[in-house]
């Protein structure tokens, strides 16, 4: 590639991205757009000393010197912002000049923190403390959740793909014969020679109606910083051997494969049905990571590039969907985590299988931009990395991928316990990812669709819970059993019963009177027995677990664990139904309760 054509590759990819950047900093269209117009016409005239040492800071540092220049210069000129989003400007023009640079580079110039604070001048520790401080203002003065915020700021592109921009022959040109003209000639200039068509054949053709391009044109027309980066990306990106060395510094870890094949459709886990998300990506890569130990440790990290970034929300969306909905036998998700992200959360799951040797697999989820990123780990052992490792991993390799999937990054991340992913069918159910292990049964648990009904399958004789009464909104039940597993007897099984209530109130005095019942079930009924109680309370969710015990006859006794959980005004009654053998232990029993009362949260 010429140099020539490697900048008008820069100038196209990064212009827009600049400009937006630009205005969200100044707040003034016309100075964002004579800055960055000037801004690369000296990048330009510097090309040979940039080009290999980050031009695109370059340009976002030479354009953010002009627009103080500029609006100390022409303090009267102004153009009308009254179609733009002038609340949140006014509220980033009342913050510093470097807490607005970093909100902006964080949102729109796909950097993480940390380089974006090298590139305002800060130390990394001052640049979290004070893009902080800035959100936290933001998000005061706006009354909006980052999330929002960070919408709104990208929102701000409506303004400035309406700013024109010269082509760079018109930028090289000027720059070239050196004319030491103010910015407002030099856009007026560069406009000129847009509408006399006086630039060369080589930057193409951007009078060009879009629908008379080809398709491949019309990406990099619609959007081609994201194309163009998308084209770039390569097993570069990808984490490296000492980056994943980090999940177990004990072993040595080598590269075992790297793929790239969009046509090969093996899956490279356990739970996904498919290899890839995105019916129809730019790119993909595969890349497995092993220690040639007996306990088989591996790592995949998968990356697909979407044509859009609603393909790759979609994408993002069925990969998670691939995990909450898995149905291997002996299979079970044990936890899930939220990685907290100044702009948009990541998602990691623990799973289990339970066959032998049993094996451990943490699954972390990104999505930034046009890209999906998916990081397995699995081990033949119950022993696994540390989540914030592993979350550290994770962010590591979305930060590898910035540049290229036109999203937002940052190494600042927090790790917390949370609730897991929805089901795609009956959300507020158990799922069968939840259902442990009984006994060495090698088959897959099935559930029933819910029933609405005023039968309740999860009532035993001690409680007798009846969902019923002018306070429950709704009620519905759904039975799992293991159809397959032959061997099992006919009364083995779970049934649940989920219902909403008036209030939160009705719903707490509801399990309160049915637990009272349970409590006092050995007196009223002489051959009923209690034990293996727990009190259950987390931040959400508070209920009780119960092992109720009857007996049939004078040598014969049988069991069953149950569980009433509420959360907010939400309730699931748990009922295990074991047989001899057959059973669950009483702390997967409770895990089990806890599980219900996390799924609440999906009630409608």
């Amino acid at each position: 590639m010429t140099r020539v054509d490697e900048f008008n590759s820069f100038y196209s990819a990064t212009s827009g991205q600049v400009l937006q950047v630009t205005y969200a900093v100044c707040g003034n269209r016309q100075v964002a757009q004579e800055s960055t117009v000037d801004a690369y016409r000296r990048a330009w005239r510097d090309w040979p000393k940039i080009r290999q040492r980050n031009p695109l800071g370059y340009v976002r540092n030479e354009a953010w010197k002009l627009t103080g220049l500029s609006r100390g210069t022409h303090p009267l000129r102004r153009k009308r912002e009254d179609d733009s989003d002038t609340a949140l400007l006014d509220a980033l023009a009342r913050l510093s000049g470097d807490d607005r640079r970093l909100i902006a580079l964080m949102t729109l110039g796909d950097i993480d923190l940390e380089e974006a604070s090298r590139e305002v001048g800060l130390a990394a520790e001052e640049g979290i403390e004070n893009v902080t401080t800035a959100l936290a203002a933001l998000e005061q003065e706006l009354g909006q959740s980052i999330d929002e915020i960070e919408r709104r700021m990208h929102n701000l592109s409506v303004i400035t793909t309406k700013l024109p921009l010269p082509p760079a022959a018109a930028v090289r040109t000027l720059a070239r014969r050196g004319r030491r003209r103010n910015t407002v000639a030099l856009v007026a200039a560069a406009l000129a020679f847009i509408v006399l068509g006086g630039f060369t054949i080589t930057d193409g053709d951007s009078l060009a109606r879009s629908a008379e391009l080809p398709s491949r044109e019309k990406i990099g027309a619609e959007r081609p910083d994201q194309a163009l980066m998308a084209q770039k990306l390569d097993a570069g990106n990808l984490l490296t051997v000492s980056q994943v060395k980090k999940l177990n510094p004990a072993r040595s870890w080598k590269i075992a494969n790297t793929n790239e094949d969009v046509n090969n459709a093996v899956p490279y886990a356990t739970c996904p049905t498919k290899r890839f998300a995105d019916a129809d990506p730019l790119r993909v890569f595969v890349r497995t990571y092993e220690t040639g130990a007996l306990d088989h440790e591996r790592v995949a990290q998968a990356i697909e590039v979407s044509r859009s970034d609603a393909a790759a929300t979609e994408a993002y969306k069925r990969i998670v969907g691939w995990y909450s909905d898995c149905e291997h036998p002996r299979v079970q998700l044990l936890a899930a985590y939220t990685v907290k992200r100044p702009f948009g959360d990541f998602q990691i799951l623990r799973l289990r299988s339970y066959r032998f040797p049993e094996r451990t697999f943490t699954v972390g989820f990104s999505h930034s931009g046009s890209v999906t990123s998916t990081l397995v780990h699995e081990v033949d052992s119950t022993r696994a990395p540390s989540i914030n490792e592993f979350a550290r991993t994770l962010s590591k390799s979305v930060a590898r991928l910035c540049v290229a999937s036109s999203g937002t990054c940052t190494s600042n991340v927090e790790v917390l316990r949370s609730d897991p992913p929805a089901t795609t069918l009956a959300p507020s159910f158990l799922g069968i990812v939840d259902m442990p292990p009984v006994a060495s049964v090698d088959k897959v648990w099935a559930g029933t669709d819910p029933v609405v009904g005023k039968t309740n399958p999860a009532a035993t004789l001690c409680g007798n819970a009846a969902f019923t009464g002018e306070s429950v909104a709704h009620a519905s039940s759904r039975v799992y059993l293991i159809p397959e597993a032959t061997e099992l007897p006919p009364q083995f099984g779970v049934a649940e019963t989920t219902a909403r209530f008036d209030s939160a109130k009705s719903a707490k005095n509801f399990v309160a009177k049915v637990a009272a019942k349970v409590e006092k079930c050995p007196e009223a009924n002489l051959s009923a027995s209690l034990d293996q109680r727990k009190t259950i309370k987390t931040a959400t969710t508070t209920g009780n677990v119960w092992r109720v015990g009857f007996q049939v006859d004078k040598k014969a006794k049988i069991y069953y664990r149950m569980a009433l959980i509420r959360r907010g005004k939400d309730v699931a009654q748990v009922t295990f139904t074991s047989a001899t053998k057959y059973d669950i232990s009483r702390s997967e029993f409770e895990q089990l309760a806890a599980r219900a009362g996390q799924r609440l949260i999906y009630m409608k």
